[in-house]
């Protein structure tokens, strides 16, 4: 297999190396080929840091969308157009 071969496969496989479900031979191959390739050494480093901040959520209270959000929004079919929006 050649370096673009590792690299597709290591795009593909990121988000499984950081959540762990690689096996020890697969986890081998991404490590090796992100010391190599800039690209997915960065894209590795981005998904710890995705990781870790989804964990932190956790704790978290749930947010709650603004009563009045539903009101700018109007199925297709309702018979009106959306309701203008204000920027």
């Amino acid at each position: 297999m050649g370096f673009a071969d590792d690299h597709q496969w290591s795009q593909r496989h990121l988000s499984h190396y950081v959540e762990g479900d690689l096996s020890h031979r697969a986890r081998s191959r991404l490590d090796r080929h992100a010391r190599d390739c800039a690209e997915c050494g960065r894209g590795l480093r981005a998904m710890r840091a995705l990781a870790r901040l989804v964990r932190g959520l956790d704790g978290l209270a749930p947010v709650r969308a603004p009563g009045t959000i539903f009101d700018r929004i109007r199925p297709a079919g309702a018979g009106g157009s959306p309701a203008p929006q204000t920027v």
